[in-house]
């Protein structure tokens, strides 16, 4: 799958098979994240894998009440280090590669912000001198949403200052007519 492919068809998921990742799957995915750019090359996170359905249950009250985490096949935590200027970067950074693999591999994921990061540091055991970040459920779809849409490049952008210029690839902001199916369009 070529990466545009995958960023332009995954979406976040919220309802799953109940079906195990295998091993060599889940494995490829972590390496994904493994490989992804950090800076100096740290590589200032960790990540805590869970996969046992009772922890997972034990999951949703830390996670707000989201039921489908308890219904993922696998839970990500991301854990910043310590003492790392840019350790919440670099784990972004590693989980969305995590993202993109797992789509590549016909998994799901889904971001999960809203958690109580005592709870769920508890849960997994996390030394107190450190944090999570950030979480993510993992698993087969069981759903497949349509793409949401998205903000223009007019929105988005700006080209050199901050509010200047606004054009988009060169052409003037009376060319650009909005996004379709990922691709701008244009009156021309």
């Amino acid at each position: 799958m070529e990466v545009m492919t995958a960023i332009r068809g995954r979406r976040s998921i919220r309802k799953y098979r109940p079906r195990e990742i295998p091993t060599e799957v889940l494995e490829e995915v972590l390496e994904a994240g493994r490989l992804a750019p950090s800076a100096g090359n740290r590589q200032a996170w960790e990540l805590i894998i869970v996969t046992d359905k009772g922890t997972l249950g034990e999951l949703v009250p830390a996670c707000k009440n989201q039921q489908f985490v308890g219904e993922c096949s696998a839970f990500l935590a991301a854990v910043e280090v310590p003492g790392q200027r840019w350790s919440m970067t670099d784990l972004t950074i590693m989980m969305d590669h995590l993202t993109l693999a797992a789509h590549e591999k016909g998994l799901g994921t889904c971001w999960i912000g809203a958690f109580d990061k005592d709870a769920i540091g508890k849960l997994l055991g996390v030394p107190p001198d450190r944090s999570v970040a950030v979480c993510m459920t993992l698993g087969y779809p069981d759903e497949d949403p349509s793409p949401r849409s998205r903000k223009s490049p007019q929105e988005l952008y700006h080209w050199e200052r901050y509010g200047s210029g606004n054009e988009v690839f060169g052409l003037p902001d009376a060319c650009f007519v909005g996004v379709a199916d990922g691709n701008l369009l244009s009156k021309a």
